[in-house]
């Protein structure tokens, strides 16, 4: 889609000191703004305080066996010596929050290492002791909800990390320049390349379909998305928080050799509500489709109670789904902490 009308905003389309993706050049030039906010070009929308209350007006259907429901996430056996050691790896620690360790770099997503903003109580445990956690050269975050970008969590790893760096979407730097103590970053808007001269991998900036807020006034003003990652051979999809669209299909003919999609399945009930943002297990298991990705890897879920649902059930229900498809293989549900790379031999 062409923007060539923008109502309302100084809000940039997209970082002018980056690339497009080049089979978008000539059909995009930067990402909608409408009355002063970023918006989806699929499925526009803005959180309203009527549908909030319609929720939770409403009877939870798995109220009972939410209070009966004692299923936690299992960290893996050894998972704190595996996590600190040196070699290559993924881990999940937990929600939206993996180490990715390849090519001699570690990569962290959307790191929240405790509660969310000290507030949502945490439902799993970190598969690894803050002190132990290895050395962080980059940071990916997706987007600004409080269950992703976590102040607590962003200012521990700059502190630990001083040349730390950290890639987002565009208006992102305005906090987390702040959050970071002034570590140095990169923001782009959807299709753009980051500049990564030297870095020994690539990296974009993709389309989710989703929202951003922190606080009462600032809906949609810091740009959602996720992430295409290329290192050491391997090419990581990082889904980071999307409702079911099209633009898995179109990620996938930009990308045809995803070797693995990490992709959000809990936060999805009831589905009324929670689809514009969120995917079911089923819907994230047809993004995995549409994305033609060899693995997919489950996440946002098992940690912190964001919706209807119990917090683990859709681990379950995933892996009934991928029984059901014949693609036990390849959906790989891993422990807290395990190495997920070893799960794809």
């Amino acid at each position: 889609m062409n923007h060539s009308k923008i109502v309302g905003q100084n809000l940039p389309t997209h970082n002018p000191d980056l690339q497009f993706i080049e089979a978008k050049k000539s059909l995009w030039t930067g990402n909608l703004i409408v009355n002063k906010q970023y918006q989806n070009d699929e499925f526009p929308y803005t959180p309203e305080f009527k549908d909030v209350r319609k929720w939770k007006s409403q009877r939870n259907p798995y109220e009972a066996q939410k209070k009966a429901d004692k299923t936690r996430l299992v960290v893996a056996e050894g998972a704190e010596k595996e996590i600190s050691d040196t070699q290559d790896g993924i881990f999940w620690l937990g929600h939206a929050t993996f180490l990715i360790r390849l090519g001699g770099k570690t990569f962290i997503t959307d790191p929240v290492l405790e509660k969310a903003s000290g507030m949502l109580k945490r439902f799993s445990k970190l598969p690894i002791s803050l002190d132990k956690l290895p050395k962080i050269d980059y940071i990916l975050m997706s987007h600004d909800h409080r269950d992703h970008c976590d102040v607590s969590s962003l200012k521990f790893i700059a502190k630990r990390n001083p040349g730390v760096k950290y890639f987002s979407g565009l208006e992102m730097d305005k906090i987390l320049n702040k959050f970071l103590l002034g570590a140095e970053g990169q923001v782009a808007g959807w299709y753009q390349q980051y500049s990564l001269e030297g870095h020994l991998f690539k990296l974009w900036f993709l389309p989710t379909r989703h929202w951003s807020k922190r606080w009462f006034t600032d809906t949609n003003i810091r740009l959602w998305g996720s992430f295409v990652l290329e290192i050491d051979g391997m090419v990581i999809y990082f889904g980071g928080d999307s409702g079911y669209g099209s633009h898995y299909k179109e990620i996938a003919s930009l990308f045809p050799k995803i070797d693995m999609a990490i992709l959000g399945i809990g936060a999805f009930e009831p589905e009324w509500f929670m689809e514009k943002n969120h995917s079911s297990p089923q819907k994230a298991f047809q993004s995995f489709i549409d994305l033609k990705a060899k693995f997919m890897v489950p996440m946002h879920y098992g940690t912190f109670d964001l919706s209807d649902e119990p917090v683990c059930l859709p681990g379950e229900m995933i892996k009934d789904i991928a029984i059901k498809n014949e693609k036990t293989q390849q959906v790989l549900v891993p422990l807290l902490g395990q190495n997920i790379l070893k799960l794809m031999k």
